[in-house]
C-alpha cells in the first residue's frame, strides 16, 4: 500500500515519522538494555533460526513490535544486501522507538561492546608486526585460535551450501567462482562475478510456461483513495513500514556519502580514505549475509600488503566470533591494527552505514518487489557465487593457520568443526579449546618428551 497525500494539504505527521500501529514505545534506556542483551547471544550462523531470540525480546517481552511487523522485517533483511542481524536490530529499534534514532541506539548497543574490546586488542596486536615477538604462550594461543577459526568459517560454508545449493547449475556457479577468485584476486572481479551469477541464474531458470513465467511479474495494483484522513487506518495498513520520505532520504544520504568518499579519495592520498571507501563498498554488496564479506575483505586488505597481514586478518575474525555483537565488528580490529584507533573507527563506521541506510531505504518499498521472481532468482545466483568465494577463503584461512605447524593446526581445525557442528559448542568455547589444545601440544613436547619443536 502506498502512502497517499493530497497536494496542498499540509502533512500532519512529522517528516521522519514511522507508520506504526498501536504497539508500545520503548524508552531509549530500555531499548539499549534489550539490544545489549541480544549482543551476548552467540550467533554461529546467520540463519532464520537465530531470529527467535529477537522475536522473544521485541515481540513477546516488550511488545514493541507486532508479529506481522517482525515477519516483514525478517523477510526483507534475508533478501537485501547488508549485515543481516545488524539490519534486523536497526529495523526493530526504529520501530520500537518510532524514529530513526531508535535504530541507531539499538545498533550501538548491539555492536559497540564487542567493538571496543576488538579495538583494544587490535591496537595492542598492532604493536607487534611479527607475531613471533609475542610471549610464547600468547603466540601459541593465537595459532590455536586461527585453527579453530577455520572450522567456524567452514561450518558457515556448510550451512550456506546445504541451504542454497539445489541443482547442478548452482554447483557449477560455485566451482567457477572459486576458480576465478584464485585466478583474479581483485574486488571488482568478485563483484562482477556475483552480478553475472545472478544474471545467468535468471536466464537459465526462466520458463515462460511455468511458475517463473511472465505472469509472475505482472504487478497487481489495488485501488487506493487519493485522500485518507484517518491516520490510524494508514498505520494499520502499513504497520511494518517506515515513511517513504524517510526511506528516500536514506537513499539520498547513501549516495551523498559514496560520492563524498569517491571525491576525497581522488583528491587525497590516504590509507584511511582508501580503506573506508573499500569497506563502504563491501557493506553495499554484502549479499547473503556477513560471511560473504570475508572474501571481499580478504581481497581488499590481505592481498594489499600495505594494509594488513593474513595472520591478523584471521585472528580478528576469530576474536569477533567469540565476542558480543556481529562478525562485522572485526572491521574495527583490522583498521586499528593497520592505522590506529582513528582508522579502525572509520572502517567500522564505513562498513555498517550502508546496511543501516539500506534497511531504512528499502523497507517502505518492500511490498512493491518482495514477490518479484526475477530478484529472487538473481539473489540465488549471487549467493551460489558467494559460496564459491567463501570456500576459497576457507582454503586461504587453513593455509595461514598451518603456516607454523601443519599437522597440529589441521587436527585442531577438525576437532573444532566437530565441536561446533556435532556437539553444538558456541564460538567462544571452540576458540578457547583451540588455543588450549595448541598450547598443550607444545608444552607436552617441551616438558614431557623433551623435544624442542621449531615453529619460529
Amino acid at each position: 500500500m502506498i502512502e497517499m497525500q493530497t497536494l496542498g494539504v499540509p502533512n500532519t505527521q512529522p517528516k521522519f515519522s514511522l507508520l506504526i500501529d498501536d504497539s508500545q514505545t520503548l524508552t531509549y534506556l530500555e531499548l539499549f538494555k534489550k539490544a545489549a542483551t541480544l549482543a551476548l547471544i552467540d550467533v554461529q550462523t546467520l540463519s532464520a533460526s537465530n531470529y527467535q531470540e529477537f522475536r522473544n525480546v521485541f515481540v513477546a517481552q516488550t511488545k514493541a513490535v507486532s508479529e506481522p511487523q517482525f515477519e516483514e522485517i525478517v523477510s526483507l533483511v534475508d533478501f537485501i544486501p547488508g549485515a543481516t542481524t545488524s539490519q534486523l536490530m536497526v529495523a526493530l529499534g526504529t520501530i520500537s522507538k518510532k524514529n530513526g534514532l531508535g535504530g541507531i541506539t539499538a545498533l550501538v548497543a548491539y555492536t559497540v561492546p564487542g567493538a571496543m574490546i576488538l579495538t583494544i586488542l587490535g591496537y595492542c596486536y598492532g604493536k607487534y608486526p611479527d607475531p613471533r615477538d609475542l610471549n610464547i604462550l600468547v603466540f601459541l594461543a593465537i595459532q590455536g585460535i586461527k585453527s579453530s577459526t577455520v572450522a567456524l568459517i567452514l561450518q558457515l560454508l556448510i550451512s550456506m551450501t546445504a541451504k542454497s545449493i539445489n541443482n547442478k547449475m548452482h554447483i557449477a556457479l560455485s566451482v567457477l567462482s572459486a576458480a576465478l577468485f584464485v585466478a583474479y584476486q581483485q574486488p571488482y572481479v568478485l563483484i562482477l562475478t556475483m552480478m553475472m551469477g545472478g544474471i545467468i541464474t535468471i536466464m537459465v531458470e526462466y520458463d515462460a510456461e511455468n511458475t517463473i513465467g511472465r505472469r509472475t511479474f505482472v504487478k497487481e495494483y489495488s485501488a487506493t483513495p487519493a485522500v485518507i484522513n484517518d491516520p490510524k487506518l494508514i498505520n494499520k495498513k502499513n504497520s511494518h513500514k517506515i515513511s517513504q520520505l524517510f526511506g528516500n532520504k536514506s537513499f539520498h544520504l547513501y549516495s551523498v556519502i559514496l560520492l563524498l568518499l569517491l571525491y576525497l579519495n581522488s583528491q587525497y592520498q590516504s590509507m584511511i580514505l582508501d580503506l573506508s571507501l573499500s569497506f563502504y563498498n563491501i557493506g553495499t554488496f554484502m549479499i547473503g549475509g556477513t560471511p560473504i564479506t570475508l572474501p571481499f575483505m580478504y581481497a581488499e586488505t590481505v592481498l594489499n600488503p600495505l594494509y594488513i597481514n593474513a595472520d591478523a586478518f584471521w585472528l580478528g575474525f576469530g576474536l569477533a566470533a567469540a565476542l558480543p555483537g556481529p562478525y562485522l565488528n572485526f572491521a574495527i580490529f583490522l583498521g586499528t591494527h593497520s592505522m590506529g584507533i582513528y582508522g579502525g573507527v572509520c572502517c567500522w563506521v564505513a562498513i555498517f552505514v550502508p546496511s543501516v541506510l539500506q534497511i531504512w531505504g528499502l523497507l517502505p518499498h518492500w511490498s512493491n518487489f518482495r514477490k518479484n521472481t526475477y530478484l529472487a532468482k538473481f539473489k540465488e545466483g549471487v549467493i551460489c557465487v558467494a559460496i564459491g568465494f567463501l570456500a576459497t577463503a576457507v582454503y586461504y584461512g587453513w593455509v595461514e593457520a598451518c603456516k607454523y605447524d601443519l599437522s597440529t593446526a589441521t587436527v585442531i581445525s577438525f576437532l573444532s568443526l566437530v565441536y561446533v557442528s556435532l556437539l553444538n559448542f558456541n564460538s567462544p568455547a571452540v576458540l578457547t579449546l583451540g588455543a588450549a589444545l595448541f598450547i598443550i601440544r607444545y608444552l607436552a613436547l617441551w616438558y614431557y618428551r623433551e623435544l624442542d619443536p621449531v615453529i619460529f
